[in-house]
This record gives structure tokens, sequence and C-alpha cells, in this order.
């Protein structure tokens, strides 16, 4: 069984945050792994290719340098929500914030 895609990004996400590839390359493994997203996986990994195609947009338009893009996404590499039921659950330093949504998510570190 293949690692999920939301694992693949962070994991692809992660390798260029360590210089193990370019921004470019990860930008061109990304766009081709995340092609079609909506109609073939989770909310959450739905709302992670969002999250990730948005800064890729704002540092493309200038609004962030690479430095700033890495700290933009070094969250997504640290944090990870996992689907396990009905309600929406985030946990953020020791607060948590639950939202109704068909799934049940929880955060933690990675």
């Amino acid at each position: 069984m293949s690692p999920s895609l939301d694992i693949e990004i962070r994991a692809k996400l992660a390798s260029y945050l360590v210089d193990e590839i370019s921004l470019e390359e990860f930008e061109d493994w990304f766009i081709a792994a995340s092609w079609n997203v909506m109609h073939r996986e989770s909310k959450i990994t739905i709302d992670l290719v969002y999250d990730i195609e948005l800064l890729l947009a704002e540092y493309s338009k200038d609004c962030w340098n690479e430095d700033e893009l890495r700290e933009q996404f070094l969250p997504i590499v640290q944090e990870y929500r996992v689907d396990i039921g009905y309600n929406h659950f985030i946990a953020i330093d020791s607060i948590a914030k639950v939202d109704r949504y068909p799934l049940l998510s929880a955060s933690f570190g990675i």
C-alpha cells in the first residue's frame, strides 16, 4: 500500500526544507501529484494542497522571499492531522478548538 498523498506531500516538502531538492523540483512534483485532488482525496489533504498552493502563489507574486516561504512551510511538516471520526478537532499550543465537520481529526507534531 502506498503512503497517502498528504504524507507524500509533507515528506517532499521536508526534502525541500532540508535542501535535498530545490523549490522548483518541489513545485514540479507537487503540481503533478496534487492534480485533480478534489475528486480523490480527504478534506484534510485538499486543505493541505490549497494551503501550499496559496503560499506558492503568494511567493510567485513577491509576497514572500524564499526564506519567508520556508518559514511558512515549516509548520506544515511539524504538525499533522488525521481523520478519526465525526468532528474536526484541532489542538494548538494546549488550546483545543472543536468545529463540526464530517470527520474528526487531531493535530500532533511530527
